[in-house]
């Protein structure tokens, strides 16, 4: 694959980082055998940047060279493209986050480095402002079954982590006192509206003060602000 999860052995930050040294153009005639990891690559990046109910399969085939046939034989149809691409995608941006909360830190420490991963410099790493996770949830009506129940299952393991994370917070005595359910929902909220925000071009300097202002709201400060 072209895209990657790097570290920052420095500050010890997930980064999302591409190692694309070209962008996928068309190719000069048809492969003998499909590249696999070429349509997952181009597929990804159309879908990230473009969304996912807005990119067909003619597309992905005239980026790539691949034929229509040959994609259907890998992926099975559309909707299995699509699953495919969100697999890629979770190991990508979804389980770094994952990956975070699941860490054994403080938890400022775990928003300070959600906030860094969340507002990284999509333009000096070469790939698509928002998250396609976002954008696959905005526009499910669109999408074909599997998809949606690998966007379910998605969507179900990051709350299962949100909330992992929230009940250890509370124990430390570090979360204020709200239903975790609901603190869950709050962070996802918050994920969501700055993947909007940063596709929106919003700065980075600003989406990281909202985050920071509504993450912030959901700790205790010091002993004297716990009950």
């Amino acid at each position: 694959m072209y895209l990657e999860v790097r570290k920052d052995a420095v500050n010890d930050k997930i980064l999302l980082g591409t190692i694309m040294n070209e962008k996928p153009n068309s190719a000069r005639g048809r492969p003998k055998t499909l590249d696999r990891d070429r349509v997952l690559q181009t597929a990804l990046i159309q879908y990230w940047s473009k969304g996912p109910a807005n990119v067909s399969i003619s597309d992905i085939c005239n980026l790539t060279g691949a034929s229509k046939p040959g994609v259907y034989r890998e992926f099975g149809s559309d909707d299995g493209l699509k699953k495919a691409v969100l697999e890629v995608y979770h190991g990508l941006a979804i389980q770094p986050v994952i990956d975070i909360l699941e860490k054994n830190q403080p938890t400022t420490d775990a928003i300070d480095a959600l906030i860094g991963f969340m507002t990284q410099d999509r333009t000096a790493l070469g790939i698509p402002q928002g998250c396609l996770f976002v954008m696959m949830r905005a526009q499910s009506e669109h999408l074909g079954p599997s998809t949606c129940d690998r966007l379910n299952k998605v969507r179900h393991d990051l709350s299962a982590a949100y909330s992992a994370w929230i009940e250890r917070a509370k124990l430390h005595g570090e979360f204020i006192d709200i239903p975790t359910d609901i603190a869950a929902l709050l962070l996802d909220m918050q994920h969501g509206g700055a993947m909007r925000m940063q596709r929106e071009g919003v700065p980075r300097e600003t989406i990281e003060s909202v985050l920071r202002f509504a993450l912030g709201a959901l700790m205790f400060r010091d002993n004297a602000t716990r009950p």
